[in-house]
C-alpha cells in the first residue's frame, strides 16, 4: 500500500511539475509578445513624429522662402525712397542701444556687428529706416513662425502622453 501512495505522490508532483512548466512557458510567450507590441507601438509613435516634424520643417522653409521673397520686393521699393534724413543722430543711437542691454542680440546674418555703432554717429534716411524695419518684420516672422512650429511639435509629442 505504502507503494501505491509513494506512486501517486510522485505523480501528484510530476503532474504538478508539469503544469507548473506549461504556465511558465505560457507567461513567458505572453510577456515576450507584449514587450514586441509596446516596441511596435513606439516604433510607430517615433516615426509619426519625425513625419510632422518633417512637415512642419518643410512648411517653416517656404514660409521663410516667402518672407525672403517680400523682403527682396520691399528692398527693390526701399531703393527708390531718398537719402533724406528723417531721424538724427540721437534718435539713431538710442534705437540702436536698445538691443545692446547684454541680452545676446546678435546682428542679422549678412550685417556685420559694428554697423549699427557705425551708423550711430549719423542720422538715418528714410532708406535706411524703411530697410531695417523691413528687416525687423521678416526677422520676426521667420523666428515667430519657427517658435510656432516648435510648440506644434512638442503639442504632438505630449498630446499621447495626455490622452
Amino acid at each position: 500500500m505504502w507503494a501505491y501512495v509513494l506512486a501517486l505522490l510522485v505523480g501528484a508532483g510530476g503532474a504538478a511539475w508539469g503544469t507548473w512548466q506549461v504556465q511558465e512557458w505560457r507567461w513567458t510567450a505572453n510577456t515576450a509578445a507584449q514587450r514586441e507590441a509596446e516596441h511596435q507601438a513606439r516604433e510607430s509613435d517615433a516615426r509619426q513624429q519625425r513625419r510632422f516634424a518633417d512637415q512642419a520643417a518643410g512648411a517653416h522653409a517656404r514660409t521663410v522662402a516667402t518672407l525672403n521673397n517680400r523682403l527682396g520686393d520691399a528692398r527693390a521699393q526701399i531703393a527708390l525712397l531718398s537719402d533724406r534724413q528723417c531721424l538724427d543722430a540721437g534718435t539713431v543711437r538710442m534705437l540702436n542701444n536698445i538691443g545692446a542691454s547684454g541680452l545676446g542680440v546678435r546682428a542679422p546674418a549678412g550685417q556685420p556687428a559694428g554697423a549699427a555703432a557705425a551708423a550711430a554717429g549719423r542720422g538715418a534716411s528714410e532708406r535706411d529706416t524703411a530697410s531695417h524695419i523691413a528687416l525687423c518684420r521678416a526677422s520676426y516672422a521667420a523666428v515667430s513662425d519657427q517658435l510656432n512650429k516648435i510648440l506644434d511639435i512638442e503639442d504632438g509629442r505630449h498630446k499621447p502622453a495626455a490622452q
